[in-house]
């Protein structure tokens, strides 16, 4: 059949003319063609013949009004002209670019994947299974994608200067998170996460990892050569049999050491760890007042009361409490690390939650905390991202309590992740909320379907909704998410890690290998999900992410802490093509890495913003560090607003360093 299906196919093209699409312009630079042009051009010559009968096969479908033993003899000849197609391309070697069709983003365009993107067109596949094939992202491969994805397979495409490398095991982190027993609970399901941060001052970013209760979480040195070595049992960080989740530094003491809190669930305490400045880190939970945080997943640190040390928010998802108790979610801080409960007290309990009239219970939904000063008054308000429509802003009102201004345009369904970041420049501080989208449109089961959010801030602190024009509705089962400036081209751009099990539950089969989403900022405000392209679209179980210049090369590289599989380290190659600047504050008081503070860069007319944060992109953080990409600028001014109000000014700031400033 597949002789005679490339002999038709080949031999007797007819007169139909074949009209394709111009591709979009690439944002990457064009690579040279693996073998000769003259070559190609004979290839795809021989490729525009065979598809002449695919195109007239295929034409019946596109009236409405075919019906019965057409619509059967349309895919009849579809599927012939597939064979044939994919037998034509069974002797030519791989491609050697990412591009349209390459389903699982290896930089190649295989027999298999053409196969996926046939039966999309014929609507026997769902169009999630190849979302490279869909180049438009309307969930349907037409014809015109389907030659695409073929004339990737024979001639490959742009290769991307700019793209990630999967380092993870030349790094030194070789390890798999995990459960010891099969027994699935929600938390199981949810939980992971990873914190990054300089616990030992050599200037270099380190990583803690929680690794299920299949062994001890792990603390790796960053040994400025790349990798990374495991030194938790001699840094005192041994517990065994931990179900643990999103760790985070900062200095709750005020000593100028990265302290660290790990989070726990089904029943496993929290554990705060106090950093003793020679690499070595003692128990304190019992002395700080939180050992009765209950289950939890993710926290972020700020001092919201400006007293100058580092306040505490939890997030406890899934949690039942009586209508009137604490939800212990906001916790003051005395400056030595002694917390106290203030959720009640603060109004921040009262706004968190499913909450029915004369209802006797609460649930606490939240999932990922972030303090953000939105409306530019230099108090630390509160975004929770939060599941089953319970998200909320809180404005502080600066007397340390909290105001409930949630509006109507907070709509994510299912918020699980959540990225703060000045995505179009224009000086406030944005909120992308992650949620899931489905990929057939319909819930088979407790979830929404509507997708991601985007609120854009309108400068005051009040926000529209966004998705839509930017275009990040659709990621799938979201989790974390961070903005970063990826390609240092000035714009941000944001990494969504995804995923949903059990992996042997068919309910949720369409989410068990979601692939990572990375929208690359246009710089009108717009973004093109760009994973495969870069190399960035890790298929794993993604729960915790970071980025972060673990190699302090430039640019930014990412972290992806998948639950019950292995991590992927993806080092940034090419980012550091542009220039750049990263900022590294050190505050004068006990608040020791200033967060809260806000930097600020202006070239060319145009002015960068970035917070400092302490947490959370869901149960994982980023470095308290500010990265700038400044695209062909070479000079920069700087501007810094410390957290107590007062201002540095830095003119004429060389690009390409990691500016230090003390206050």
């Amino acid at each position: 059949m597949a002789a005679g299906a490339v002999r038709a196919a080949v031999e007797g093209a007819g007169s139909v003319k074949i009209t394709t699409r111009k591709a979009p312009p690439s944002r990457h630079r064009r690579a040279a063609l693996p073998r000769g042009r003259s070559v190609a051009k004979r290839r795809s010559a021989l490729y525009l013949r065979a598809v002449e009968r695919c195109d007239a096969a295929l034409r019946p479908r596109r009236s409405a009004a075919l019906q019965g033993a057409g619509g059967f003899l349309h895919k009849l000849g579809a599927l012939h002209c597939g064979v044939g197609l994919l037998a034509l391309l069974v002797s030519l070697p791989p491609a050697h670019a990412a591009c349209i069709g390459d389903c699982n983003g290896d930089a190649q365009v295989v027999i298999a994947e053409l196969v996926t993107a046939v039966g999309i067109t014929l609507g026997t596949v769902e169009a999630a299974a190849c979302r490279a094939a869909d180049r438009n992202r309307d969930r349907r491969v037409t014809v015109d994608e389907l030659i695409a994805s073929v004339a990737s397979a024979l001639d490959g495409c742009a290769a991307p200067a700019w793209h990630f490398t999967d380092v993870t095991d030349a790094a030194g982190l070789n390890y798999v998170h995990g459960y010891r027993d099969e027994l699935i609970t929600d938390g199981r399901l949810v939980a992971g996460g990873v914190a990054v941060g300089d616990y030992d001052g050599d200037g270099w970013p380190d990583l803690f990892v929680v690794h299920g209760d299949i062994g001890p979480d792990l603390l790796f040195h960053n040994q400025q050569d790349g990798t990374f070595v495991e030194v938790g049992a001699s840094a005192g960080i041994v517990r065994t049999g931990r179900r643990g989740a999103g760790p985070t530094f900062a200095d709750v003491d005020g000593d100028g050491w990265l302290d660290l809190l790990v989070l726990g669930f089904d029943g496993t305490p929290p554990l705060l760890y106090h950093n003793r400045g020679d690499g070595t880190f003692t128990d304190v939970t019992s002395a700080s007042g939180l050992a009765a945080l209950g289950d939890a997943f993710s926290a972020a640190f700020a001092d919201y009361d400006r007293d100058g040390d580092l306040d505490l928010f939890v997030s406890h998802w899934n949690t039942v409490r009586p209508v009137d108790a604490s939800t212990l979610s906001l916790w003051r801080n005395d400056g030595t690390g002694v917390f106290t409960d203030v959720s009640i007290a603060s109004r921040v309990g009262a706004a968190i939650g499913s909450r029915e009239p004369g209802a006797q219970f609460i649930v606490d939904y939240t999932f990922t905390s972030n303090f953000a000063d939105l409306d530019g008054d230099g108090d630390a308000d509160l975004l929770l991202a939060a599941d089953f429509g319970t998200s909320r802003v809180l404005r502080s009102e600066g007397d340390g309590t909290f105001t409930d201004v949630t509006s109507a345009v907070i709509s994510d369904e299912n918020g699980m992740g959540a990225a703060i970041g000045d995505y179009d420049n224009d000086g406030d501080l944005d909120w992308f909320v992650s949620s899931i989208a489905d990929p057939n449109g319909v819930s088979e089961g407790f979830w929404g379907t509507t997708g991601n959010r985007l609120y854009r801030n309108n400068g005051d602190g009040s926000f529209a909704d966004a998705t839509d024009a930017a275009g990040v509705r659709d990621g799938s089962w979201g989790w974390a998410a961070t903005f970063a400036d990826f390609d240092n081209d000035g714009i941000l751009d944001l990494c969504q890690v995804n995923g949903y099990g059990p992996l042997d539950d068919p309910a949720v089969a369409e989410f068990h290998s979601d692939a990572t989403r990375l929208f690359v900022g246009r710089g009108d405000g717009t973004f093109e999900e760009d994973a495969a392209a870069v190399g960035a679209a890790d298929r794993g179980q993604g729960r915790g992410v970071a980025a972060f210049d673990y190699d302090r090369d430039g640019d930014l590289d990412l972290l992806i802490a998948n639950s019950e599989q292995a991590p992927r380290l993806l080092r940034n190659d090419g980012g550091a093509d542009h220039h750049w600047l990263s900022v590294a504050l050190r505050g004068g008081g006990a608040n020791s890495e200033a967060i809260g503070a806000r930097v600020s860069v202006r070239a060319g007319g145009v002015t960068q913003l970035r917070e400092i944060h302490a947490g959370s992109n869901y149960a994982s953080q980023d470095p308290a560090e500010a990265h700038f990409g400044l695209g062909d600028a070479v000079v920069v001014d700087v501007t810094v607003r410390w957290p107590d109000g007062a201002t540095t000014e830095l003119p004429g700031v060389a690009a390409n360093q990691l500016l230090r400033i003390a206050r």
